[in-house]
């Protein structure tokens, strides 16, 4: 799909030789095998969905019984598992594996939409059999649409959990399984043109965070404008309804939703939302590569937009965004960022369990001013071990010193996978595997 050649030329002179890296390398591989392993084994249940945040008590009979904890991101981390899942088939010699768990994934966000009875609106979570009593639970939880009678959902969904787990699952899976992206993308979009661009739940009540007209953000965060136009590019790209690209050169041209993008996510000091850069990085992941294939106007503006970003989050030291970058535009790559990225992953811990924190973090010097929601932050940027351990990496402040201690929680790694298996693709890049998404 990706015109990369000359681009992988590029990265091959900012990289380092082919083996250099030979025995971090293998590290890295050693622990996505036990990251990938441990989902499988304890986070994937039966019909795909991944359960983020279990209860290692309770586990094996949530499995079994279908009461799955009552989570409020499923769609992002199933459709995230099927994005790095079709990356590593990308790059792998043998793809089988990849390709298998990335059908699973896909199992389970079709599940999440088909539950709802309303196509293109995603569940935010599902429970199955001994799970239908929801009394007590936060969010709008319904009865699943037959034939889904077993199931109830949770029907408050928002527009983070299509930028950051239905698109960029379609975007990487499309080369794959080109039926299942189609499929799910249009009936998003379809959803989208029927209900005014909102995201409205089968009782006809828009979800809080479920505005992604060219209304949204009030001109200062545009995400949300930038997410339905995601939709319907990738419904263009993958389907030959005049509907969608007309629809798209509307949100384009008309209410020039890209060029307002440009400005997206503003950050003030600490005061600042990690999960929409998170949003818009992945965006900027599913759009670029379609637009620059394309020859489409809109590349420059998007091309600003993630530069913006960039340069929002490059202090961070995000190995995912580092990673991201280099492989949308391996022409504007950051080597020591993506370098740091590859030594954050080896010192990644292996447990994702919420553990009291080590005596390290606790004497942290402070900043003066706090941040989010009053949080203090470190100083300085805290060394991935000793961070307190989050659902996904790539959305917390890498500044973070509070804690809670749980310790038979436990997440998922899927925040490594991603970082890592992108990785891997930019590397193959450098060597001129060109692989695609």
């Amino acid at each position: 799909m990706r015109a990369a050649c000359s681009a992988s030329l590029l990265l091959a002179g900012l990289l380092a030789a082919p083996g250099v890296h030979a025995e971090l390398d293998a590290e890295l591989g050693d622990k996505a095998r036990a990251f990938r392993a441990a989902l499988v084994d304890r986070h994937l249940s039966r019909e795909g969905v991944v359960l983020y945040r279990i209860d290692l008590r309770t586990v094996r009979s949530d499995l079994e019984l279908g009461t799955y904890p009552p989570s409020a991101d499923v769609p992002t981390f199933t459709g995230l598992f099927a994005a790095a899942s079709c990356t590593r088939a990308g790059v792998e010699a043998d793809p089988a594996e990849a390709l298998d768990d990335a059908r699973r994934a896909l199992d389970g966000l079709s599940l999440l939409m088909s539950v709802t009875g309303e196509p293109g609106f995603l569940a935010r979570c599902l429970r199955r059999d001994a799970g239908r009593d929801t009394a007590g639970f936060s969010g709008k939880w319904l009865p699943g649409a037959a034939p889904h009678t077993r199931y109830v959902f949770r029907a408050d969904v928002s527009a983070d959990q299509y930028a950051n787990g239905l698109l960029p699952a379609v975007a990487a899976c499309a080369r794959w399984f080109p039926e299942r992206a189609r499929a799910l993308v249009t009936a998003s979009a379809g959803h989208l043109l029927a209900n005014d661009m909102k995201l409205i739940d089968p009782e006809g009540e828009r979800t809080r965070f479920g505005d992604l007209s060219w209304r949204s953000g009030h001109g200062l965060n545009s995400i949300f404008q930038l997410t339905g136009y995601a939709v319907f590019a990738w419904a263009e790209q993958l389907d030959p309804d005049p509907r969608w690209a007309k629809q798209r050169l509307r949100l384009r041209d008309h209410y020039r939703v890209p060029a307002r993008s440009r400005t997206t996510n503003l950050r003030i000091g600490a005061l600042t939302n990690h999960s929409n850069d998170l949003m818009a990085m992945n965006l900027y992941r599913v759009l670029i590569p379609l637009a620059r294939d394309a020859r489409d106007p809109a590349l420059a503006d998007l091309r600003h937009g993630l530069h913006r970003t960039w340069l929002r989050v490059r202090d961070d030291g995000n190995a995912y965004f580092a990673a991201l970058l280099c492989w949308v535009e391996p022409e504007s790559c950051d080597r020591a960022a993506l370098e740091r990225g590859r030594t954050l992953l080896a010192r990644f811990p292996l447990d994702k369990r919420r553990r009291a924190p080590a005596p390290e973090l606790l004497e942290l010097p402070r900043r003066w001013l706090p941040g989010r929601k009053g949080k203090e932050l470190a100083r300085d940027l805290v060394p991935i071990e000793l961070r307190r351990v989050s659902s996904l990496e790539w959305k917390s402040s890498p500044y973070r010193t509070d804690w809670t201690e749980a310790s038979e929680t436990e997440y998922t790694g899927i925040d490594y996978l991603l970082a890592y298996w992108l990785l891997r693709s930019v590397d193959a890049q450098a060597r001129g595997a060109t692989p695609t998404e």
